[in-house]
């Protein structure tokens, strides 16, 4: 089996595998000390690791307080939190790739009934979850927040939603974080999930360069989604999609089927990276494009400055733009490795105090208003 290894260059070269090893291990346990510990390195490998990084980034990541484990704690600082989502985000895109690259190479002749035999754990809860609560950071958060409560660890792995519910089906995880009701329906229709729950919203926006080259501008404030869709259409201005089955993409597509439209040609352009809206946005602003993104992910990636909200922009966004995350606890009776109890233990936590104020506090420090809503 292949193995990606990742490193940072610089004066010296650095394992960028370790360093990211030890920020998740400091997110989690606020120590550096702690953190060295479950990584299996020494305190000095650490800490030499980290401020070797954080001269070859010219960033500061980690910061350091009196008075924690083992005589003083640590936190991420916003840029170490912001490195830390993109590296996983990164990472378990290649995996994924990788993965399908081997099974293409390397057909695997395992018979069906054995490949669902996942072998697991009792100490912790695995979710497979849609790419913006990872690359926004929100999960993290609330994951951190859940293990220093109740002692349960959740790991997530991040992908487009339809390869999260396709995932979860695999019997990797005990639940999935999407955002894409049409699959979530059939998901609970076939009999995959035992329940689910909304958590937090992030309506979608239409997104595209100040110039902007179909006149969306000149149409008003009146102008629909399915009408800005044509207008961008009509004058073949350039529109990125993702392309890749999310929840995205499946919104995108309902607004072209809405619209009457098969897009196609040379101003409709697949994004080619595997970094989910955020890699797509800085794509877009490249190559002068329009987007349709959540409004967490436009905010977190800063393009205001070369970007335009054409609609969605005002509270509250049309039905069409409305975007729910929800939480959905695998069925035992297809995956009996589930851990149904404490998947609803967790989903209780994110509806209950000490959830909803995480979710209605994310971004408001750094962008004067939180980047995701309660969902009812």
């Amino acid at each position: 089996m292949f193995k990606t290894v990742l490193e940072i260059i610089g004066p010296k070269r650095l394992s960028a595998d370790d360093l990211f090893t030890l920020l998740e291990n400091i997110m989690l346990y606020g120590s550096i000390s702690r953190a060295a510990a479950e990584a299996g390195v020494s305190y000095r490998y650490a800490w030499g690791l980290i401020q070797e990084s954080e001269k070859a980034m010219k960033a500061t990541l980690v910061d350091k307080y009196v008075g924690g484990c083992a005589g003083g704690g640590a936190f991420l600082t916003d840029r170490g939190k912001r490195l830390l989502q993109e590296y996983k985000a990164f990472k378990q895109a290649i995996d994924h790739r990788l993965e399908q690259f081997m099974q293409q190479t390397f057909p695997d002749e395992t018979p069906a009934a054995k490949k669902k035999e996942v072998k697991r754990t009792d100490n912790f809860l695995l979710l497979a979850s849609t790419l913006e609560p990872v690359e926004t950071g929100i999960l993290d958060e609330l994951e951190s927040a859940y293990y220093l409560e109740r002692g349960i660890l959740i790991r997530h792995l991040a992908a487009g939603s339809g390869r999260a519910l396709e995932i979860a089906k695999s019997g990797r995880v005990d639940m999935t974080f999407t955002h894409a009701p049409e699959l979530e329906e059939q998901f609970m229709a076939e009999g995959w999930g035992a329940c689910q729950a909304p958590i937090m919203s992030s309506d979608f926006i239409l997104a595209g360069p100040a110039g902007d080259p179909a006149g969306l501008g000149r149409a008003g404030s009146s102008l629909s989604v399915a009408e800005a869709f044509r207008l961008i259409a009509d004058s073949r201005s350039p529109f990125i999609t993702r392309g890749d089955h999310s929840g995205t993409h499946l919104r995108e597509t309902a607004i072209w089927e809405q619209c009457g439209i098969v897009p196609g040609g040379h101003w409709y352009l697949f994004y080619p990276g595997v970094a989910g809206n955020l890699g797509a946005l800085r794509f877009a602003r490249e190559r002068g494009a329009y987007i349709l993104v959540d409004r967490a992910s436009f905010y977190l990636s800063r393009s205001e400055a070369e970007m335009k909200i054409f609609i969605g922009g005002d509270e509250p966004a049309p039905e069409e733009l409305a975007n729910t995350f929800v939480l959905t606890a695998v069925n035992p009776k297809k995956v009996p490795s589930v851990q149904l109890n404490e998947v609803s233990r967790f989903m209780r936590w994110l509806q209950e105090e000490k959830g909803r104020a995480i979710i209605e506090g994310f971004g408001r420090e750094s962008y004067q208003k939180p980047l995701f809503k309660l969902s009812s």
